[in-house]
């Protein structure tokens, strides 16, 4: 009977310690996360508050409590997304703003939906004077580049920048699908290709990163033209690129603000769903 009563005393003994060291080790992680979070440090605060539910997953008390303050820390982390993209929006915006300046939008009303900004500098009047790269940026932030070319028949679908290092970009080939004409003239043949999004692939880039260098574009098809880029082409492509990169990160940004304004949105229905006395009827 006594090592009955012995045996049993150890087990309830070993079974107090056990469910005290699961509630402490899961109120640790919970008081940690409060620390992360008081510190804004909300990343830091989830990693904590998950490790309670993995780690200590009879700690019903403190998972309940840690997945309500989950709410907590998601809400303030999303309105520190808010601030952060309302002060880069604003800093960059000015600077966006002028960079434009050194463009002409232009939209055809009847036929467009949507314009395009041209590089001041490239601007002819609708004339093709020659053989070049000419470039400008959609509406969206997206840039394109345009290969035009005129001579004897070429049919080319790819261009290639180099430099003399031996550096060098290439576009991916595109059919004669979409914005791209070939035609001829009084005898001679114009090819006007164009190169957007993919099919681009890095070439503004390259000729922005190089363009106090000397250039080459190759047009390659059926067969290959080699000509060498002015510094007007290569600085028309190089403000493309910057127009293009500045629009691009500051739809960036104001996505991320919509983004987190809807997970607030979110968390406060949640809340008044849950709390059915808080809302005003």
């Amino acid at each position: 009977m006594q090592k009955i009563l012995r045996n049993t005393m150890v087990f309830l003994f070993i079974f107090l310690f056990a469910c005290g060291a699961k509630d402490d080790g899961a109120k640790l992680r919970l008081d940690s996360a409060r620390r992360f979070y008081a510190n804004k440090e909300y990343t830091l605060a989830k990693q904590e508050i998950d490790s309670v539910k993995i780690l200590y997953p009879k700690a019903f008390d403190q998972i309940r409590a840690s997945l309500a303050f989950l709410d907590t820390v998601r809400r303030a982390e999303n309105e520190q997304i808010i601030t952060q993209c309302d002060s880069l929006i604003a800093m960059h915006e000015p600077t966006l703003d002028k960079i434009k300046t050194l463009f002409s939008f232009q939209r055809n009303k009847e036929y467009q939906e949507t314009g395009v900004f041209i590089p001041k500098e490239s601007l002819t009047g609708g004339v093709i004077t020659g053989t070049m790269l000419r470039s400008g940026v959609g509406e969206d932030g997206v840039l394109y580049i345009e290969s035009v070319f005129v001579g004897s028949k070429q049919k080319h679908n790819r261009i290639k920048i180099s430099a003399k290092d031996g550096s060098f970009a290439q576009s991916l080939a595109v059919t004669d699908d979409g914005l791209n004409y070939r035609f001829s003239n009084m005898g001679k043949e114009y090819e006007i290709i164009r190169f957007a999004g993919t099919s681009e692939n890095g070439v503004a880039g390259f000729i922005f990163t190089n363009s106090n260098n000397p250039l080459t574009a190759t047009l390659e098809g059926q067969g290959k033209y080699t000509y060498t880029l002015s510094q007007t082409t290569k600085s028309a492509i190089s403000k493309s690129f910057q127009l293009s990169t500045m629009m691009l990160q500051l739809d960036s940004l104001k996505t991320a603000k919509e983004k987190a304004e809807y997970h607030i949105y979110y968390l406060d229905n949640k809340k008044d769903k849950e709390n059915p006395d808080n809302v005003i009827k």
